[in-house]
């Protein structure tokens, strides 16, 4: 038996649009390749007739995880398996002949000392659009699938045993619940805006600290501005969430070295595609202020990261709860910064819906791609303990 904890709120039910089958090189369990290899695929549809769908992952990428191998992505950065924007696997052998990992997919599970936290990964257009049924109503789904997570995974516990409220400030995970119990209590009031309610949750934990920090001054104009490590950093996880190539071995953690070079040497434009903006240009489009289909997509995004604890500690880099929340701060950011590059690419006057769909679902695949090694992670707690960086961040994006 086990604890198994299921948002409120949170609905699921695959569209059937196929784009959750592109953008990466599906990772097969020996058993998947054994399985799925085997078939004649040429003598099943003609799409497969010459092609390389298979290939062993390299060592690196096989290390620490139960793959060994991976489905070629197409020329169109597709899985190859997808035709008519259905699973060729799942329409020839059903849907347990798919890889072990397109079966989980789009649940997540945290083991922790409270029990398992399930939630849905925000790649999923079907999440994204909230669509289907409750995945309150799924407990036995979900049941289901942490079973087959666990087996996939049998040596995946995450270590709780080190939590931080901010560094040098343990803390127990009952204290931890506390704080979590105020911050969704916060988050929930729909009343105010998804910043203003981000924001609230910062005030509440930064008013728990031994020497709480004077407010933040502002500039005698009433101007919000940004200081140029504010956005050095914004620069840097930009490019760590919103890469505009493909990325080599190592490219997709945090590394400080990359960190300081774009500090001192780089330039303080967000690229993009073909073209790069300013801050200040990004910061002219406008943001359609309690938009409610923008505002319940953010809801629930950062919703699900603070209910699945995929925020601090073992379910991310092992941050404290500080950085953490605050990292998820700069990321509302980053999520504004990126929709307004988006809607500026197109020449649209103001950001759409759509805009931060592609962002969400961008920001999603690359957070749960990221590492945050023991030297980044000292980074981050250095750069985003501040209440008043966050406050400076959002009051100008």
């Amino acid at each position: 038996m086990i604890d198994l904890h299921i948002p409120e709120g949170i609905n699921y039910e695959c569209t059937g649009c196929g784009k959750c089958c592109s953008g990466w090189a599906v990772p097969l369990t020996e058993e998947d390749y054994d399985r799925i290899s085997e078939k004649d695929w040429a003598s099943l549809h003609p799409k497969f007739i010459g092609k390389k769908l298979f290939r062993e992952l390299r060592d690196y990428e096989a290390a620490d995880s139960p793959y060994t191998n991976a489905i070629v992505r197409g020329e169109d950065g597709h899985c190859p398996f997808l035709v008519d924007n259905l699973c060729f696997i799942h329409k020839s052998f059903g849907p347990n002949a798919k890889p072990a990992i397109c079966q989980l997919f789009p649940y997540c599970f945290n083991e922790t000392p409270s029990g398992v936290y399930a939630t849905v990964s925000f790649y999923s257009v079907g999440v994204v659009y909230n669509s289907g049924k409750a995945l309150a109503e799924q407990r036995d789904l979900l049941e289901h699938k942490w079973e087959e997570f666990r087996a996939m995974h049998p040596h995946h516990h995450p270590n709780w045993s080190t939590l931080q409220f901010t560094v040098g400030q343990p803390m127990t995970w009952d204290e931890y619940l506390k704080h979590e119990e105020q911050l969704i209590k916060l988050l929930r009031d729909h009343l105010k805006s998804i910043e203003e309610r981000m924001l609230a949750g910062s005030e509440y934990l930064a008013s728990q600290l031994p020497n709480r920090p004077a407010a933040a001054a502002q500039p005698t104009n009433g101007e919000p501005a940004l200081k140029p490590l504010d956005k050095k950093l914004l620069l840097s996880l930009h490019k760590l969430y919103f890469p505009i190539k493909p990325l080599g071995r190592g490219e997709g953690d945090f590394n400080v070295a990359r960190f300081l070079y774009q500090v001192f040497w780089q330039g303080s434009r967000v690229p993009f595609p073909g073209r790069s903006f300013g801050f200040d240009d990004l910061r002219r489009i406008p943001w359609p202020e309690r938009d409610p289909e923008i505002e319940d997509l953010l809801y629930r995004y950062f919703f699900s990261r603070i209910f699945g604890k995929l925020y601090f500690g073992a379910g991310f880099g092992q941050l404290s709860l500080l950085t953490g929340y605050h990292h998820l701060l700069l990321v509302l950011g980053l999520v504004k910064l990126q929709s307004k590059a988006l809607a500026a690419a197109r020449d649209a006057p103001v950001v759409s819906f759509m805009d931060v769909v592609a962002t969400i679902r961008q920001l999603e695949k690359r957070m749960g791609e990221t590492k945050i090694g023991g030297y980044g992670a000292a980074t981050w707690e250095l750069l985003m303990s501040s209440p008043r960086r966050v406050k400076r961040v959002l009051a100008y994006i």
